[in-house]
């Protein structure tokens, strides 16, 4: 008796800690801290804070590589060959750090990818589970009105990118490495002041590229993010639904 009493407690003291932590009404920002909660309890290994300088290092020095090219007419070619020396150096040893990291986590699931990914789906399973289960806790009319405004603002997000990126979400990192070769396709070894010749407007143009790019992978993490609060808004509806049906 007392040991079913001690195992029943911790179960009380989380179900009423999760009720205290709920809010009087549902809220957005509820839904992200949530979200973010359950990101932050995946399995399996995640990159290390190494992993993101090496990538951000190695980027910003490409980046600063290219801009060499936007101020050929206010410095000495020979400091700019120098430079850009230096950066490309710099971005092959970031990068190369960054592959060889993202190498040595990810080997495993190369080895044994279904069982890894099964594994995988049963915990992302059990946290929409759970994500679920809280929100059944406001009411159906929150709940339908929350949808109904994020499902409009989806779609709004999805056309206003269109006229933009267009297809950018398929073509993925195709557009980077179609200029990259096109800047270094006539390189050799050796030429370090052909690897960013370039005169000023095709080194805007690069520049607006990489930003275009960017800011279109933080707006699909966006989109992704408005996707999964539809799937989880609809799902904890779509339960009193069938419920409704079974006692009909």
């Amino acid at each position: 008796m007392d040991a079913h009493r001690e195992m029943a407690e911790p179960a009380e003291t989380f179900t009423s800690s999760v009720a205290a932590n709920t809010p009087d009404s549902l809220t957005f920002a509820w839904l992200y801290q949530q979200v973010q909660s359950q990101l932050s309890k995946r399995n399996g290994p995640r990159s290390t804070k190494l992993e993101r300088v090496a990538l951000w290092f190695g980027l910003g020095t490409m980046a600063l590589g290219l801009g060499t090219g936007l101020v050929t007419r206010w410095a000495s070619p020979g400091l700019l060959v120098y430079i850009a020396q230096i950066c490309l150096m710099a971005e092959i040893a970031g990068l190369g750090l960054f592959l060889l990291l993202m190498l040595r986590r990810e080997l495993p699931q190369f080895l044994r990818p279904r069982a890894i990914h099964a594994d995988e789906m049963d915990a992302e399973f059990a946290k929409w589970q759970e994500l679920c289960s809280d929100l059944r806790r406001f009411s159906a009319a929150e709940r339908q009105s929350r949808l109904r405004f994020v499902a409009l603002l989806r779609a709004g997000m999805g056309e206003r990118m269109g006229l933009v990126y267009g297809g950018f979400q398929r073509l993925g990192v195709f557009p980077v490495l179609a200029a990259l070769y096109l800047q270094f396709r006539s390189w050799k070894w050796g030429d370090w002041a052909g690897a960013f010749d370039m005169n000023a407007l095709a080194g805007l143009l690069i520049w607006s590229m990489v930003l275009l790019y960017v800011c279109g992978w933080l707006l699909i993490g966006i989109r992704t993010r408005l996707d999964t609060y539809v799937n989880l808004l609809e799902n904890s509806l779509r339960e009193i639904a069938v419920d409704d049906r079974k006692i009909a």
